[in-house]
């Protein structure tokens, strides 16, 4: 009786030149990432360095870059800046993240709000309205700025939040991007909650929003970051320096202190800090948003 033996397995260990030559393909790229992190951020990595400095090492040559001596009042001397009639610093953040805020939550619900009916509601000329609203973007905003201004002169909402809140409580490309998101979630779980007795607007507010925060915090990022850096309207619109948002008022401000660019820093620093660190919280949900925008058209 001749018994087979099982053939011996060879269990192949990588080599050792090829699990370096791995490895340091692994460093060498977080190695560029982070090189190219801080070419990115190199700027502004220096302007708030330049916070801290005397104007003489702002424009001395060759630069500084860390300051001889760490010159934190000037923070405070910004912050306490009063350009007369409740024109402060800390009234004018008020102001910006107050209006950003509000037009940002409002761009939300109602850009969702529209969003749904375009991507689940049947009504007679829907595809023509939502052809027209994709055609609205194409409109430079120098187009309606003069119609704009009038209209705004007309029911007196000059110089007032309502000014800046009204256009932007909802926007034709929030609408999109919601409106593309929408078409990616089942079908299915709307049909059963319908089928339990729910209606409409319950199924847009239990099914609906829980399945879109990515999309909906996408958008409320990008409405955030976009009334926090607008600066036009505001300067047609806001035309007393208590009402002043922080890009109108930087600009005053450097015109009041050009001679002391680092307090023209700090004042910078105002304006860029709250937008990092709201992206900061937030990227995961805003690259996750982004990302399902365009699964289904």
């Amino acid at each position: 009786m001749t018994v087979m033996s099982a053939p011996d397995t060879v269990t192949k260990q990588p080599s050792a030149s090829a699990f370096w030559s791995q490895h340091t393909q692994t460093v060498i790229k977080y190695m560029l990432l982070v090189l190219l992190g801080l070419v990115a951020l190199a700027p502004f990595i220096l302007a708030f360095l330049g916070t801290f400095k005397t104007d003489a090492e702002i424009i001395a040559w060759p630069p500084t870059f860390f300051p001889k001596v760490w010159l934190w009042q000037n923070w405070l001397k910004t912050w306490q800046t009063d350009l007369g009639q409740g024109a402060t610093f800390p009234r004018w953040l008020w102001n910006t993240a107050f209006i950003s805020v509000v037009a940002a939550v409002a761009q939300v619900v109602f850009s969702s709000m529209a969003a749904y009916a375009f991507a689940r509601m049947r009504f007679p000329g829907k595809n023509a309205i939502f052809a027209f609203m994709l055609a609205s973007m194409m409109i430079p905003g120098a187009v309606t700025l003069i119609p704009a201004f009038v209209l705004m002169t007309k029911i007196r909402f000059i110089n007032t939040y309502w000014s800046l809140l009204v256009p932007g409580a909802v926007s034709a490309g929030s609408i999109f991007l919601l409106t593309q998101f929408l078409k990616s979630i089942p079908l299915e779980l709307e049909e059963a909650a319908y089928m339990d007795g729910a209606s409409r607007f319950r199924i847009y507010k239990d099914v609906v929003i829980p399945l879109a925060r990515p999309a909906m915090l996408t958008v409320f990022i990008l409405q955030f970051q976009a009334m926090w850096n607008n600066y036009l309207t505001p300067l047609l619109y806001l035309t007393t320096p208590r009402m002043w948002v922080l890009n109108v008022a930087i600009t005053v401000f450097q015109q009041q202190y050009k001679a002391q660019w680092n307090l023209t820093l700090v004042a910078a620093m105002f304006n860029a800090i709250p937008v990092l660190i709201l992206f900061a919280f937030f990227s995961r949900y805003y690259i996750e948003g982004i990302s399902y925008a365009g699964v289904k058209g």
